[in-house]
């Protein structure tokens, strides 16, 4: 008895919170929060574009970099032709909230495809979490781009999952059918936004390099070539893999491997701020002399070669940042100008938990890390939007660590640490943005 009521108190609090986070949502929404500033951006690219394809999709493809979008077009293109509240702004904007708030159902979906014996209540509170992200919510309520590419991506991921599962199922016409829907999400992912293109890069390395299943590989490559028609007609007007003629410098500029090297302390310092709730987890489920052996050793050497770095005047560009570096390099800025000491200790925090990773399964996580960091590290200004929510999606759904098992060893707790943390995320940004 005493059991029972424990058991419903606890899902009580559960349901609760997870409608208190919906509640956030939605009303973010109504008062137009703009947590990471980006939103009225939407009035000078995304809208002006939505409706140029709605009255003459020829002109709007040919003269695509005047508008100056970054992204491809698929997004403007279904919202153009299937979104019948495209007419009007603020109607548009309510529309793309209500399919960014179905993303975190789907993502809850596919967490339970990952780990099948977990109640899906505690997952779907922690796939919530992405409701409480500034940049998927700023993207939400101002019907911007990125958050339909995060739903292709999860979507994609799914039939990824569902296709490792059913390798070897005796329903060949069903095994053939989750690597259409794979590449057809995956494709629509890379049609959204550009960088997304590393999931069917994983994707080919993993069946080639790891399950070795070439029957995989030749089945999806030849869907992948049948779904790379429309960007290739697209790349043949724009006469390049951007709009040449009205956006030329586009690669000099905005993006080349030549900016992977500076951007490394950055992307680093994202997967620490990212990933420290799960840290704080597992500070919380093991002795702390196992945890220091585990993370300390890394930790102290980049730490201390950052810090030499830093010395040498290697790093003098992190403290010029006008955009982009992310928030802890904004706090770092608030506590003292022209300062990233802040950002070198979450760099150092990244990669301890990176090496702890690839220590685990070093193999699979490579394959699954190394292709987003590397293309997005060729931003020339890396903004954080490009690593929220993904770093979290490829942690729990394409990642194999035992820091898995600790979570969910202890998930109402587990679930209850990443809440408060994305929460005093989204709290410190709204009153940085607005007040």
């Amino acid at each position: 008895m005493n059991y029972n009521m424990q058991f419903n108190k606890f899902l009580i609090v559960k349901v609760s919170l997870i409608f208190l986070i919906f509640f956030s949502f939605f009303l973010g929404f109504n008062l137009r929060e703009n947590a990471v500033g980006g939103g009225p951006d939407f009035y000078n690219f995304t809208w002006p574009v939505v409706q140029s394809f709605k009255e003459d999709f020829v002109y709007t493809i040919k003269n695509y970099g005047t508008f100056g979008e970054g992204s491809y077009p698929l997004f403007h293109i279904i919202n153009a032709y299937l979104n019948p509240f495209s007419n009007h702004d603020l109607s548009f904007q309510l529309s793309i909230t209500i399919i960014s708030f179905l993303v975190f159902f789907i993502f809850g979906l596919t967490l339970k495809k990952k780990f099948p014996n977990t109640n899906f209540i505690d997952l779907l509170l922690l796939s919530s979490i992405i409701l409480l992200m500034p940049f998927f919510r700023t993207s939400a309520f101002w019907g911007q781009t990125e958050n339909f590419g995060w739903l292709f991506l999860i979507l994609a991921i799914y039939f990824f999952l569902e296709i490792k599962q059913s390798l070897f199922d005796v329903n060949e016409k069903k095994n053939i059918f989750h690597i259409f829907l794979f590449c057809l999400f995956s494709a629509a992912a890379l049609y959204t936004r550009q960088f997304l293109v590393f999931l069917p890069i994983s994707y080919l390395l993993y069946f080639t390099l790891f399950d070795n299943n070439k029957r995989a590989v030749i089945i999806s490559l030849i869907f992948f070539v049948f779904l790379s028609i429309p960007g290739i007609l697209l790349l043949i007007s724009w006469g390049g893999l951007y709009d040449v003629d009205n956006f030329p410098s586009y690669f000099e500029t905005l993006v080349n491997p030549i900016f992977i090297i500076k951007n490394i302390p950055i992307l680093l310092s994202y997967i620490g701020f990212y990933l420290l709730p799960i840290i704080i987890v597992e500070l919380l489920n093991v002795d702390f002399k196992t945890l220091f052996k585990k993370y300390f050793p890394s930790f102290i050497l980049t730490f201390s070669l950052l810090l030499i770095l830093s010395q040498l005047n290697f790093l003098n560009y992190l403290a010029e940042y006008e955009i982009g570096g992310g928030a802890i390099l904004k706090l770092n800025y608030l506590i003292q100008k022209q300062n990233y000491f802040l950002l070198l200790i979450f760099s150092s925090i990244g990669m301890s938990i990176l090496v702890r990773i690839m220590n685990e399964n070093i193999k699979n996580n490579l394959i699954i890390l190394v292709p987003p960091l590397l293309i997005i590290g060729c931003a020339n200004i890396l903004y954080q939007e490009y690593v929220e929510p993904m770093i979290l999606i490829l942690f729990f759904l394409l990642v194999q660590t035992d820091l898995h098992k600790i979570f969910f060893r202890r998930i109402f707790l587990s679930n209850i640490i990443v809440v408060s943390y994305f929460s005093i995320y989204l709290i410190g940004s709204i009153y940085f943005k607005h007040f």
